[in-house]
């Protein structure tokens, strides 16, 4: 019996020291991912909030990449973009090496983002205080290599301020920049550089396609960066993100029914003056053309720059809108007034506007109105007959009809006579009206277009259409 106790004692004794020798409580031995972070944080020397550098002169080199998935939204009006996105962090730290082959060949381990040493970036351009910080314990997770390179892919959903440039809206281009700092850290300390962009691809926009996404760093002067520092040299690193609206919307919505409306009020001059709705119609269009102005102030930012070139195109359609119901009012007047306007007070003036403009526009001349209201109805039904009757007769007929058509000029009173004039007048003003309208209305359209074409898109230097100006 004792050698049993004996020979149980020493089992438990030898099951002690292999628990002790393996690393294991017992129940389950250290893997060999486990044992790699046992090895390479057990160092008593290692902090996490020290940065790896082997001198304190030496600059930890941070490499970053970045990709775009999805915008979520461009307040245009605000100038704030919120977009997601994937963030790629790479950095190397002497003191997190092994030998793959003293364990199992294993060359890539998992750690928290807790656990070893990560630069702290933030976002310089950021809105809101949860995207300050580019690393966080709660998304994402770093791949350690043997060799001490640290990788870590973190999400972000961006809400960044982005300057918008609506001088040619809607077929602009914005460039909207992410920029990145360390955290209380100079260069010499650290130093952020960028790489291309991520393989991927952002998931589609009703309103903006997305052209290409940017990169550069270089450093940036802070005079009064910290109070111990006098001059404070930080790397910064900017992402430009550019991307080009989709026109058709506004298009459809805004340009052709804001132009269909200002051709319509410039339409109510085909009305006859006597048409009890042509000034209410015009009315109507003006009223139109103030939604679609109220429309632009909603969306684009109040300050700007220049001015769109949609909104000044907008502008003059109403100026001229507007002028056209005062110009129908007159013309209106002209028509049931029941004196002579001044240009039937000189002879030239006279027959230019009764005779020769009447020709022109396709209307009645003032003569043929004259012959049209003549007294005599059956001396003028019976000169017509005759002149009908056969071609010999109508040679014949022509100058007694002229003849007949002045004493039918005097048996009219004068003051049908002067309707009659004011009439002529009246549809003359309309026709030479909606021709001066439309003439002024084509010239500013194809200026409009003109301008457009101006529209060069985003430059080659990025770094200064994202606002951005190195040392």
């Amino acid at each position: 019996m004792m050698f049993v106790s004996q020979y149980r004692a020493a089992l438990i004794v030898a099951v002690v020291l292999y628990a002790v020798a393996t690393g294991t409580d017992g129940r389950y031995a250290k893997n060999t991912e486990t044992r790699i972070k046992d090895y390479v944080l057990g160092h008593p020397n290692y902090s996490v909030t020290a940065r790896p550098a082997l001198n304190d002169d030496d600059t930890v080199d941070v490499r970053m990449a970045f990709s775009i998935y999805a915008m979520l939204d461009l307040n245009e009006r605000d100038q704030v973009l919120t977009a997601a996105s994937w963030m790629k962090l790479e950095w190397r730290d002497y003191r997190l090496q092994w030998d793959a082959a003293e364990f199992g060949g294993i060359e890539f381990v998992n750690m928290h983002v807790d656990e070893i040493w990560t630069p702290k970036i933030f976002l310089s351009n950021a809105l809101d205080h949860g995207g300050l910080n580019v690393v966080s314990s709660e998304r994402g997770s770093i791949i350690l290599q043997s060799d001490g390179i640290a990788s870590l892919g973190t999400p972000l959903v961006l809400e960044t301020q982005c300057p918008i440039f609506i001088r040619y809206f809607p077929f602009d281009m914005q460039a909207c920049p992410i920029q990145l700092v360390p955290e209380n850290f100079i260069e010499e300390r650290i130093r952020l550089s960028t790489n291309d962009m991520l393989d991927g691809s952002m998931i589609g926009s009703r309103e903006w396609s997305l052209v290409n996404v940017t990169n550069t760093y270089s450093t940036v002067t802070y005079t009064d960066y910290s109070p111990l520092i006098p001059v404070g040299n930080t790397s910064l690193a900017v992402f430009c993100l550019v991307i080009q609206r989709i026109p058709s919307h506004y298009i459809r919505t805004l340009w052709i029914p804001s132009t269909v409306l200002c051709l319509m009020t410039f339409v109510t001059f085909l009305a006859p003056p006597d048409s009890g709705e042509r000034i209410s119609l015009g009315v109507s269009m003006v009223l139109g053309l103030t939604v679609f102005q109220l429309l632009i102030a909603d969306i684009l930012p109040a300050a700007s720059l220049e001015p769109p070139i949609l909104s000044t195109y907008l502008s003059v359609n109403f100026i001229m809108a507007c002028l056209a119901i005062p110009v129908s009012l007159i013309n209106v007047n002209i028509a049931f007034g029941d004196s002579r306007v001044f240009v039937l007070r000189y002879p030239p003036t006279r027959r230019l506007f009764l005779e020769h403009l009447p020709r022109m526009s396709g209307i009645p001349t003032y003569s043929q109105r004259i012959g049209c209201l003549g007294k005599d109805k059956d001396k003028v039904e019976q000169v017509l007959k005759d002149v009908e009757h056969t071609e010999e007769n109508m040679r014949k007929n022509v100058i007694p009809v002229t003849k007949q058509l002045k004493p039918m000029e005097d048996c009219i009173s004068k003051v049908e006579k002067t309707k009659t004039e004011l009439r002529t007048v009246a549809l003359v003003m309309d026709r030479l009206a909606i021709v001066l309208f439309l003439t002024a209305f084509l010239v500013f359209l194809f200026y409009t277009i003109l301008m457009f074409t101006k529209n060069r898109g985003v430059p080659s230097d990025v770094s200064e259409f994202c606002g951005f100006n190195p040392v």
